[in-house]
């Protein structure tokens, strides 16, 4: 099964789109929400899970993939987490 190669530039200049719209910027609670998404806890457990499973070098491909997605969506996270500590910081 073939998958989307996932660019996280690419992903936060869409999303860019939607949070910071051009001339009005971000509201104050939009970055305090975005400075509060975590992983679940059970998310958060899995991944340390794939993670050590990984440094073993016992991934399946399916777990290869899963861990793919959670770094992503890590990556895209600190992202957004570092340009609302950014917008508050300006306030």
């Amino acid at each position: 099964m073939a998958q989307a190669a996932f660019r996280s530039s690419a992903h936060a200049d869409i999303l860019l789109k939607v949070f910071d719209v051009p001339g009005r910027g971000m509201s104050r609670p939009l970055p305090e929400r975005i400075l509060a998404l975590d992983f679940p806890g059970a998310d958060a457990a899995r991944a340390d899970e794939l993670n050590a499973k990984a440094n073993d070098g016992m991934l399946t491909e399916d777990e290869r993939a899963e861990l793919d997605a959670y770094a992503n969506i890590s990556d895209l996270l600190a992202y957004w987490q570092s340009k609302a500590r950014q917008v508050l910081q300006q306030r």
